[in-house]
């Protein structure tokens, strides 16, 4: 099996993929809080004005507030993911 090196190129790598699915499991375990973090999460996510994040930016941005929450949530696929991520996105 042939590694991709990622600090030379995202080549086979479905980055955008993999943050959209992240996004959605957080989407999902925060849907209903009135969290003052996850508000500016998606805050920043969704800006129109100022300082707007893509997605792969803001989740390397908050891994470790992501890791908190799947951990609360033992979210071990979740985990999983993040995992993915981070060895191969960010």
């Amino acid at each position: 099996m042939q590694v991709t090196d990622r600090y030379r190129s995202f080549k086979g790598i479905d980055v955008d993929g993999q943050a959209a699915r992240m996004i959605a499991r957080i989407e999902l375990h925060t849907q209903g809080t009135d969290d003052p973090f996850w508000t500016y999460f998606f805050q920043r996510r969704n800006a129109t004005q100022g300082m707007r994040c893509d997605d792969q930016l803001l989740l390397s941005s908050f891994v470790n507030q992501i890791r908190e929450l799947l951990e609360a949530k033992r979210d071990e696929q979740g985990l999983a993911w993040l995992d993915q991520l981070e060895a191969e996105c960010f």
